[in-house]
């Protein structure tokens, strides 16, 4: 029998998903990501406009991140790569976060079905 507040795998996930947004530079790539797909050099060049320069192979490895996270998709162009916002991820995420706080929800969606689609 499982402890009420034993981890289970949905919380693993969602934990993985927090930890991909728990750095600023992740962050403002989805708020960049949310506006156009873009590739790490375009990502690069708009973070220094705001006034955060990180290296493109930083922003690499950010980017790497969220895709492993499920949050952003990668879409090979050529040589190049584009990277796009998973919405219906996000979204799943939201509200998955809203259910921790609202335990009694009935349809509580689970982060693992909807991410999944990642």
């Amino acid at each position: 029998m499982n402890a009420p507040f034993a981890p289970t795998h949905d919380d693993e996930t969602l934990a993985r998903v927090a930890k991909a947004l728990a750095h600023p530079a992740r962050l403002a790539l989805v708020r960049a990501l949310s506006a156009e797909p873009c590739c790490c050099g375009h990502l690069v060049r708009d973070l220094s406009r705001r006034d955060m320069s990180l290296a493109q192979s930083t922003v690499s490895q950010h980017l790497r991140v969220l895709v492993e996270a499920g949050l952003v998709t990668r879409t090979a162009c050529g040589v190049e790569s584009y990277y796009t916002v998973n919405r219906d991820a996000v979204d799943g995420a939201l509200a998955a976060f809203s259910a921790l706080c609202n335990p009694q929800q009935t349809d509580r969606p689970t982060p693992s079905r909807l991410l999944e689609k990642a």
